[in-house]
């Protein structure tokens, strides 16, 4: 009979070294409070902990020194792990000066969508050839929707983002229209486009 139980007790710490709690264990980060969505997370709203690997999500932040000063996308509760997708990526304006202001503008010419990418320098003129905003950057591109838009129709075919001042910015939203009544702008680039 103390065979048997000594076995059992055997098996028993072998299914315990097996559970993800016996096993190997990682870096976590953890809410130390309940934040709302949006929240501007700073040091004293994070922990950092050590957790069985076998339990935590997927994509969890490791240092909180990785998310300081990032927004919330989802509120988290206290003591929940918090993973890559609670938090939100940089934004478009960051790394700029306080006068930058990021703009969407419609391009005339779904073709032109094809030559620039984030980064590029561009100039902006309204379909009457006038200089709207001169050496703007590219923030970023309107992905393709694929719902076959009609060419050269403002709305359809799609546009950018760009950092602009506030001049330009006033310039861009006073565009005259065109004929089709839209305010698409023809985009010209400016030295090499970005490789992608």
């Amino acid at each position: 009979m103390s065979a048997v139980l000594a076995g059992a007790a055997v098996l028993g710490c072998v299914a315990v070294a097996r559970t993800p709690e016996g096993g190997p264990r990682t870096a976590v980060v953890v809410a130390a409070r309940d934040l709302p969505a949006g929240h501007l997370l700073r040091p004293g709203d994070l922990v950092a902990q050590q957790r069985p690997a076998g339990f935590a999500p997927g994509r969890p932040v490791h240092d909180p020194g990785e998310v300081s000063g990032r927004r919330l996308a989802a509120p988290v509760t206290a003591g929940e792990v918090l993973t890559a997708g609670r938090v939100l990526g940089p934004g478009l304006l960051d790394g700029r000066d306080d006068g930058a202001r990021a703009v969407h503008v419609p391009v005339a010419d779904a073709g032109a969508l094809a030559m620039v990418g984030a980064g590029d320098t561009v100039d902006l003129l309204a379909s009457t050839g006038e200089v709207l905003a001169s050496a703007v950057t590219v923030l970023s591109v309107d992905t393709p929707s694929g719902s076959g838009g009609l060419t050269g129709v403002p709305g359809t075919g799609g546009g950018i983002v760009a950092a602009v001042d506030d001049r330009q910015a006033a310039r861009l939203a006073s565009a005259p229209p065109d004929a089709v009544g839209g305010a698409g702008l023809v985009v010209v680039l400016r030295g090499s486009p970005s490789l992608r």
